[in-house]
């Protein structure tokens, strides 16, 4: 059994990037930076199945692995272009300041597939160094990968129009398989690939 050791406990603050090529360059990994976030976390949805026994009064004999079902949940503060075109539908650039404005209804309408829209996300925790390496300070500090990542503005979602309030938006980036079959990896980025 491994003893206690308080310097495993991490206070992990990152930054979400989307479109990375490669984890050895600096953040954004050869991708897109998605903009200021706060409150960003790795959610895992569901559970084991309890199988259950009739003759013991319906207690759990056993339980069945779930599938995988994951996100990276934040809330968004950084309206980047990038950022507003990921994650709504139906955006183009504007025909003064192009930037990207959001028209409802667009060409994308309801009952379309949304994993088209999905892409590479990376959690890069703050601080990371540029290179993999064993004896980098950030080499216990986990990344995340989600390998499709649809992002799915929270249902009945409000945008403060405050003075005393931020201007940001709830989102969930839903993990999904992409074309090799993988959804997720966590861990040291020297133990990661895209």
């Amino acid at each position: 059994m491994a003893a206690d050791d308080v310097r495993k406990v991490l206070h992990l603050p990152g930054r979400l990037s989307f479109g990375c090529t490669d984890l050895d360059l600096a953040w954004p990994h050869g991708g897109t930076g998605l903009g200021a976030s706060r409150g960003v976390m790795f959610q895992a949805v569901g559970g084991a199945y309890p199988v259950t026994i009739e003759a013991y009064g319906g207690e759990p004999v056993e339980y069945i692995e779930p599938g995988v079902v994951v996100g990276i949940a934040a809330f968004h503060r950084g309206f980047t272009d990038d950022a507003v075109d990921l994650m709504f539908r139906n955006t183009a650039a504007g025909t003064t300041t192009q930037r990207q404005v959001v028209s409802e209804p667009g060409t994308v309408r309801a009952g379309n597939w949304m994993s088209g829209r999905g892409v590479k996300l990376v959690f890069t925790p703050e601080g990371a160094t540029h290179a993999k390496s064993a004896t980098a300070p950030d080499v216990d500090a986990p990344f995340i990968v989600l390998y499709k990542a649809i992002p799915l503005i929270q249902e009945a979602a409000e945008m403060a129009l405050q003075r005393g309030k931020e201007y940001g938006i709830p989102v969930l980036f839903q993990g999904i398989r992409d074309a090799s079959g993988r959804t997720y990896t966590k861990g040291p980025r020297s133990d990661l690939s895209l």
